[in-house]
């Protein structure tokens, strides 16, 4: 992993992807994000996983847009 990377908690995935952070945390419980569970509030999502969901859900947008 690029040491410039850091991976993602719901809180900061759902702000690079401008969605409320109980969406992500629904995601993780449902194994729609792959993600472990740090603390009852706490889910630690790593980068590359994180990424490729912000891109899946780019593209969905772009599609539903067309």
């Amino acid at each position: 992993m690029n040491s410039e990377t850091r991976d993602f908690t719901a809180s900061s995935l759902a702000a690079a992807a401008g969605i409320d952070k109980s969406y992500i945390a629904r995601l993780c419980r449902q194994g729609k994000i792959p993600a472990i569970k740090l603390n009852p509030q706490t889910w630690l999502i790593r980068y590359e996983d994180g990424a490729a969901w912000l891109e899946q859900r780019k593209t969905k947008q772009a599609a539903q847009e067309a």
